[in-house]
This record gives C-alpha cells, structure tokens and sequence, in this order.
C-alpha cells in the first residue's frame, strides 16, 4: 500500500512540472523595447511590436493570435496610446502589421455606423473588452483612449473587425469620451441603449452568440463622475441591439 502511494505522488508529481512547460517564442528579453513595424501587411522574420499593457487580444479561425493598440511604445521610446493591429502566424513564427498607424495617440476614424470602410479606424486606447464571435469577427468595445474629436477618456464604443476584408465597422455607441449610460428598461433591448464609456470591465460570450459586458470603471446613468459598475448587458449581434440585463 505504501508503494502504490509512492507511485500516485511521482505521477502527480511528473504531471505538473511537465505542465508547466514554457517556450520563448518571440520578442526581446529586455524592456520598453520599440517596435519593428517593417512594411505594413507583410510578414518578417524581424518584425515585433513594441512592449506594451492593456492590448486587445484575439485569436481567428486559422489559430493565428491577433493583438490591438494598449499603452507603450511605437518607434520611438516615448510612452503613449497605440491603435496598431498585429496578425502572429503561429506556424511560421511572424508578426505582421496589419493596420492602424506606428505612431503615437491616433483620434478614431468612425465613419457612419453600421458601415464597414477601408478608412474606418478605432482610436488608440488600452484595456477594452473583446470578443470573437461564429463568423470569425472580432468585437471591441470600450477602453480608456481617444475619441472623434482626439479627446482622451472613456470609450462606449462597439467595433467590429472583418479579418477577411481587414476593415472595421463602428457597430454601436458613443464617438466621444466620458459619456453617460442609456440604460433604457431593465430587460428589455432598444436601439437606443448603450453602455457609458467605461474601461476593464468582463466580458463573456453566450451559446446563441450574444456579447456580455459586466461593470468595470466607468460612468453610469447620470453624473460626470467616474467610478466602479456592476451592471450587466447583453449585445444581440442579429439585431444590434443592448439590453440593460441587471
């Protein structure tokens, strides 16, 4: 009996250190490192964005990892916001720069809601909320960032990302900072409802495809000041839609 518990421990043992593998796969080893952009919509070997916090993060259908934006560094080593979009070929080991400028603090580019555009760019900004949904899209919304108007602040916007077209579409919300929520009534969806600009909230997607948002830092129904939430929505993507849930 004493041997077989023996046994059960080396395995347990053996499992989680061999679980906890880790490989350096790309980048430098030091910080506030720049980027290397090269030329935009081609992969390289020596392209690399530069360090950074807050980015958006996502994965498409053919597993290749996808990073938005955040704060840190572009070319230069000057700290700022960032609206650069990366594609990492999980295969080939590259990064490449797939749109958004390699300049610092970038106002958005709306366009008219609902309507996709070569021209259309979300601002620079860090720690907004994604999603991926069964198309393949990407989905994000919110952060701390710049607005139409290149005003800093927090973001009620709601964008989607065609990785097939590469072009983005400002679905929903506010182009401005520092908005105030339409909440509208409690469970019941309205073209008119929007979650207040707001930064770091949780985010979830359902069996039937719908985007969650949960709290984060923010503004609420009314009042200028920010502050912590722990309201709930639900963004119907069929009908363009929120619900205030609870």
């Amino acid at each position: 009996m004493k041997r077989i518990t023996l046994i059960c421990v080396f395995l347990v043992s053996t499992f989680c250190l061999s679980s906890q593998v880790f490989t350096w796969m790309k980048g430098t080893n030091t910080g506030a490192q720049t980027g290397l952009y090269g030329t935009l919509g081609l992969s390289s070997a020596t392209n690399n964005p530069g360090c950074r916090h807050g980015a958006a993060t996502w994965v498409d259908t053919q597993g290749n990892l996808w990073l938005f934006g955040g704060e840190g560094f572009t070319t230069t080593n000057t700290l700022c916001w960032m609206n650069d979009l990366w594609k990492y070929n999980v295969s080939t080991n590259e990064w490449t720069w797939i749109g958004g400028a390699n300049t610092a603090n970038q106002m958005g580019t709306y366009g008219t809601q609902g309507v996709p555009s070569a021209s259309n760019q979300p601002g620079a900004r860090e720690f907004m909320n994604t999603w991926t949904d069964a198309s393949g899209n990407f989905w994000m919304f919110g952060g701390d960032g710049f607005d139409a108007n290149n005003t800093f602040g927090k973001l009620g916007d709601l964008w989607r990302y065609n990785p097939t077209t590469n072009q983005w579409t400002w679905m929903k919300g506010f182009n401005t900072v520092d908005q105030n929520g339409i909440y509208g009534s409690i469970g019941i969806a309205a073209a008119g409802n929007a979650p207040g600009g707001r930064n770091a909230c949780g985010s979830w997607m359902d069996a039937s495809g719908n985007l969650w948002l949960f709290g984060g830092r923010g503004l609420p129904a009314t009042g200028a000041i920010v502050g912590f939430l722990n309201d709930l929505w639900k963004y119907n993507i069929s009908t363009n839609q929120w619900t205030w849930v609870n």
